[in-house]
C-alpha cells in the first residue's frame, strides 16, 4: 500500500489523550498522555495501560480524546473532545481498552489486524501518533498528528514458549506516541502499538540529566489487542 493512501485511510482514527483541567477565568491546564487508535465505529478504542497508570488518580476524571472533526475553509483541521471511560487493562501487555462516553456521534475505524506472531526483522511499518504533542502546543504549533515510517528491527521470543513478546522498530517513540498503531506497510494493517522508548540518560556537569533517545522503540504485538478485544 502507498503510504499515503495509509496515512489518509487510517488518520482520523487515530485519538490524541489529554488530561484537561479547568482552572481560573475560563482557562485549561492541558497535559497530553498519549495516542489510540478506534477500533469500533461506537467509539471504542485502544491504548497503552501505562498511558491510562501512569495519570494521578485525581485527574482521571478529567482525561478525554481530541478526534479530528473537520476540516475549515483553510484547510485547518479542528478537533473534538470526548469523555472516555475504561473497559479493560491488561497492564502484564500494556494494553487498554476504553470507550467513548455520553455520546451518539460513530467514528472512523483503523483497517484491521494482521498477523504479527509471523512479523520478521525488515519488513516495513508505519506508526502514527502524536509524538511530542505537548512540545508542539506550546510553541504554537497546535495539535500535530505525524506518521513514521520505518522499519522492524528486531523480534523478541519468549523463552518459555517461543511466541511473540515484542519487537523493536529502528527509530526512537517520543513522549506522546505511546499508544501509537503500528502498520504493516504492505498490507495497512495493524501489527502492533507502540509502548516504549530506549535512551541513554547522561548527567551534566550542572546537575540535570539529558535523556538521549535512542533509534529504538518498543512495540507490543497487535495479538494482545485482540486478545482484550475478544476477552
Amino acid at each position: 500500500m502507498k503510504t499515503t493512501e495509509l496515512i489518509k485511510k487510517n488518520k482520523k482514527a487515530i485519538i490524541l489523550l489529554a488530561v484537561t483541567i479547568p482552572a481560573e477565568n475560563n482557562q485549561q491546564s492541558i497535559s497530553i498522555r498519549g495516542t489510540g487508535f478506534m477500533i469500533s465505529s461506537d467509539g471504542k478504542f485502544i491504548t497503552n495501560a501505562h498511558v491510562y497508570n501512569e495519570i494521578p488518580e485525581n485527574e482521571k476524571m478529567f482525561l478525554n480524546a481530541k478526534i479530528m472533526d473537520k476540516d475549515d475553509e483553510k484547510g485547518i483541521t479542528h478537533y473534538k473532545d470526548y469523555k472516555v471511560r475504561v473497559i479493560k487493562i491488561d497492564n502484564e501487555n500494556d494494553i487498554a481498552l476504553m470507550q467513548i462516553s455520553e455520546t451518539d456521534d460513530k467514528f472512523e475505524i483503523i483497517d484491521g489486524f494482521g498477523d504479527s506472531e509471523n512479523i520478521v526483522e525488515g519488513e516495513e511499518v508505519i506508526f502514527m501518533g502524536y509524538p511530542l504533542a505537548t512540545e508542539l502546543i506550546s510553541i504554537g504549533f497546535g495539535i500535530t498528528l505525524s506518521a513514521n515510517a520505518c522499519m522492524i528491527s528486531s523480534v523478541k521470543k519468549r523463552g518459555s514458549d517461543g511466541s511473540l513478546h515484542f519487537f523493536m522498530i529502528d527509530t526512537h517513540v517520543n513522549n506522546g506516541s505511546s499508544g501509537s498503531p503500528v502498520f504493516l506497510k504492505d498490507s495497512g494493517k495493524i501489527i502492533g502499538i507502540a509502548s516504549g522508548k530506549i535512551s541513554q540518560r547522561i548527567p551534566m556537569p550542572d546537575g540535570k540529566i539529558i535523556d538521549i533517545p535512542a533509534n529504538m522503540g518498543i512495540c507490543r504485538p497487535s495479538k494482545y489487542i485482540e486478545e482484550i478485544i475478544n476477552k
